[in-house]
């Protein structure tokens, strides 16, 4: 069995944290408060920190600190419209390689984020959410854009945080109902239909993420 070392540790507890929402967004972290706070050493701490800056999930500012993200308008609008031309590609690469095992994988998500919806688990949808757009990648069966997709899957799912941090089940229902016409449109192999579908599960993250920053 593998144990995973102090750093991985570090930097799977930190980020947990983060993705929690445990710190305010443009929060300083300081190196040694975290790992007082998580019973660790500097070193490890250190190392998670510097692995959390390559994610982008955490600035470190010279001289000054390193701090949580908190994005500006146009920098929400940038990661946006990238993904968003990103994910598109994935969910019709996605419809020309699925088999019928991996259709019951997305499906079997989908029943899963409606049954956390149901109980109130808004963490559990949050997860479910990114699982959702990364299995997709997944079946795309293009490495290259999966790791694209990959790269920005921390940073947004830290925004689902800040997006449906008012009215999480209103926002998590239209969610449902979002991934619930992605999933018809792939399961019929409708490019053109789960394109915009894609599309417009998307632009709902951007008007949500726009809305709160006001």
């Amino acid at each position: 069995m593998k144990h995973n070392s102090l750093n991985e540790t570090a930097y799977d507890i930190i980020r947990e944290k983060i993705l929690r929402g445990e710190y305010e967004p443009g929060s300083r972290l300081r190196e040694d408060l975290l790992a007082e706070e998580i019973s660790m050493s500097r070193t490890p701490v250190r190392e998670a920190i510097n692995r959390l800056v390559a994610d982008g999930l955490i600035i470190n500012r010279a001289r000054k600190g390193v701090y949580l993200i908190q994005p500006e308008d146009h920098e929400i609008e940038d990661y946006i419209d990238i993904r968003c031309s990103l994910e598109k590609l994935s969910v019709e690469k996605c419809i020309a390689h699925i088999s019928p095992e991996q259709k019951e994988l997305i499906h079997s998500n989908l029943q899963k984020f409606k049954a956390a919806l149901e109980q109130g688990d808004f963490e559990t949808c949050n997860t479910l959410d990114a699982d959702f757009h990364m299995a997709i990648a997944r079946i795309a069966n293009n490495q290259k854009l999966l790791e694209l997709l990959k790269e920005f899957s921390t940073f947004f799912q830290l925004a689902r945080k800040t997006e449906k941090r008012k009215q999480p089940r209103e926002k998590n229902e239209q969610t449902y109902k979002e991934h619930s016409r992605i999933v018809e449109a792939i399961l019929a192999s409708d490019v053109d239909a789960a394109c915009k579908a894609m599309a417009a599960n998307i632009d709902t993250m951007r008007t949500n993420l726009h809305q709160n920053s006001r």
